[in-house]
This record gives structure tokens, C-alpha cells and sequence, in this order.
């Protein structure tokens, strides 16, 4: 079974969901936890925050290339 956990607002679950490829007819099992308004999970702060902006500028220091052995 294999595990994710989604920041999404509710109305967009489903979206986000075909975002990480899972098919609509998959059966999934979902645990909600509902933040209190005004607080935001912490990758929507670290977003926000944009400190972490430059890493998308950087070059990639590894590749599948650099691999010694491939997952199966």
C-alpha cells in the first residue's frame, strides 16, 4: 500500500489526487484532519514564504545516471 498526504482544500481533493496520477476509480482510504481557520499546514508556510525559491534555479547535482542500482 502505498502512502501520500495531500494540503489541499477540500473542493479540490480530486484534482489533486489525478495531479499524483491516481485513477478516479481507485480505492482509496482517507484520514481528514481539518486545520482551524487561519492555520495553514506547514508546506503552505514554506511556500508562502518563498525561501526556498532559488532552489528551483540551481542545477540538479545528481541524475537517474548517477544511480548504482535502480529500484524494482
Amino acid at each position: 500500500m502505498s502512502q501520500i498526504v495531500l494540503d489541499a482544500e477540500a473542493g479540490q481533493i480530486s484534482a489533486e489526487l489525478a495531479r499524483r496520477g491516481i485513477l478516479s476509480h481507485a480505492l482509496v482510504h482517507v484520514l481528514v484532519a481539518v486545520s482551524p481557520g487561519g492555520e495553514r499546514p506547514m508546506t503552505a508556510i514554506a511556500q508562502a514564504g518563498e525561501g526556498l525559491d532559488w532552489l528551483a534555479e540551481e542545477p540538479d547535482l545528481y541524475s537517474d545516471a548517477d544511480l548504482i542500482e535502480t529500484a524494482r
